[in-house]
């Protein structure tokens, strides 16, 4: 029987229905089937319509490299001017970036009937599905994914290759533990560049809320008809992505810009401001409003791993910085923002807003 992660137990009030959880088997399709038409995916009211041919400039978000003895200003000023920036010599080697690529699309590639073998359960947080963001959405997403946290590993490895796990979960893991170790790197430069004095989480790295999360974006016969993740904040501190090879999808809302392509730098790794750390800064850095877009040439990959405070842990602006006016949200613990974030999504900043 497997453990439930605790991250786990944050979703079991919010179920999906089943029918928003199972992905469609895009090996079989040839057009766009009418769920995943997104006729106004690109004609938000929001969105200037002029905006969408500058999501392929030459405009993009920072790529800093760690060891850059001005490190900490500069990633001050990538998350305020962005909430996103891509970092180099961030210490995770090309072959292990390659291995859990490939590992990921060993995944992707199994008959699909192997995969719904691990389905995610409609209250569950783990497993092979839709993102969770889909019943937010009247149409459906040109995309796959496979969420783990704690012990669901190994459990969804044995089923998916009975007689062949090993190598997954060897690759994944240590994945995994490099990716925690980047985390807390980072986490100490962005509280530093934040000037709050000490880690906020001391003495409870083992309680962090982590996952990891595989992204699948099949080849797509009309890019222009559908969508490969809606837009969305990401809920906590904030999130590491690796982007495979060449291929362009991710995109980032910047003001006056419009939507911006964030395109793979050579060994770079992305990372985006979630909600918690901009309650946490007190609105200094934004969390970053991205999405995704799919191609008619070939499959694109993702690897997100997400970093939040442990569940219990009760998250409040700091306001000791110069010109602060106070705080502009409520203090409340980590699993009370999941739950409000699972319910409403977007709206879930504006209902931690202090009014006046």
């Amino acid at each position: 029987m497997v453990k439930m992660p605790i991250l786990s137990e944050a979703y079991k009030d919010h179920p999906v229905k089943q029918n928003l959880i199972v992905p469609l088997d895009f090996s079989s399709v040839k057009d766009v089937p009418e769920s995943h038409a997104w006729a106004q995916c690109y004609d938000d009211p929001k969105i200037n319509p002029n905006d969408i041919e500058k999501s392929w400039s030459s405009i993009s978000v920072p790529v800093i490299d760690l060891d850059d003895p001005n490190v900490v200003n500069l990633i001050f000023k990538a998350c305020e001017t962005w909430g996103m920036f891509q970092v180099t010599n961030h210490g995770i080697s090309k072959e292990v970036l390659d291995q859990v690529e490939f590992r990921a699309k060993s995944l992707f590639n199994l008959p699909f009937e192997q995969k719904m073998k691990v389905v995610r359960p409609p209250d569950g947080a783990t497993g092979y599905g839709y993102p969770r963001i889909t019943p937010f959405f009247n149409k459906l997403m040109w995309n796959e994914g496979f969420t783990i946290m704690g012990d669901s590993l190994n459990h969804d490895a044995k089923v998916l290759w009975p007689n062949d796990f090993q190598d997954f979960c060897e690759v994944i893991s240590e994945y995994q533990t490099k990716m925690k170790d980047l985390g807390n790197k980072l986490m100490g430069l962005l509280l530093k560049s934040l000037n709050i004095p000490k880690p906020i989480l001391e003495g409870k790295d083992q309680d962090l809320c982590t996952a990891l999360q595989l992204n699948s974006y099949p080849t797509c016969p009309d890019p222009t008809q559908t969508m490969g993740l809606a837009q969305h904040t990401d809920t906590f501190l904030f999130t590491i992505l690796h982007q495979s090879g060449n291929t362009s999808g991710l995109q980032v809302l910047k003001d006056g810009l419009g939507w911006v392509s964030v395109d793979p730098h050579p060994g770079a790794l992305v990372v985006n401001v979630g909600d918690l750390l901009h309650l946490i800064s007190n609105a200094r850095f934004p969390s970053a409003i991205h999405r995704a877009v799919v191609n008619n040439e070939k499959q694109r990959l993702s690897i997100a791993y997400f970093i939040g405070p442990p569940l219990d842990f009760e998250v409040s602006p700091f306001l000791d910085y110069p010109n602060c006016e106070g705080p502009c949200f409520r203090s409340l613990k980590v699993k009370e923002y999941v739950s409000i974030k699972s319910k409403y999504l977007d709206l879930a900043l504006s209902i931690v807003k202090k009014s006046g």
